[in-house]
């Protein structure tokens, strides 16, 4: 993966940090090579649908480890 840049469009008053990321297939297949083998561990705190993936990410309550958000059944 890699950071392909910034967006374009700036805040007139207002400070901007935004990246877009470029996903590499190969690196992708063994990340997840690696998670099944066991040799990485995620840290997955919850895991939602996409109609409730506003509240995923504004919880109530400080939930550890990363929102995961399921688009497919």
């Amino acid at each position: 993966m890699g950071v392909a840049g910034p967006a374009e469009a700036r805040p007139i008053d207002g400070l901007a940090v935004d990246f877009v990321v470029v996903s590499d297939r190969a690196q992708l297949g063994e990340i997840a090579r690696r998670v099944r083998d066991g040799r990485l561990r995620t840290n997955i705190g919850q895991v939602a649908t996409l109609d409730d993936a506003v509240a995923a990410f504004n919880p109530t309550e400080r939930i550890n480890g990363k929102a995961i958000i399921r688009v497919r059944p």
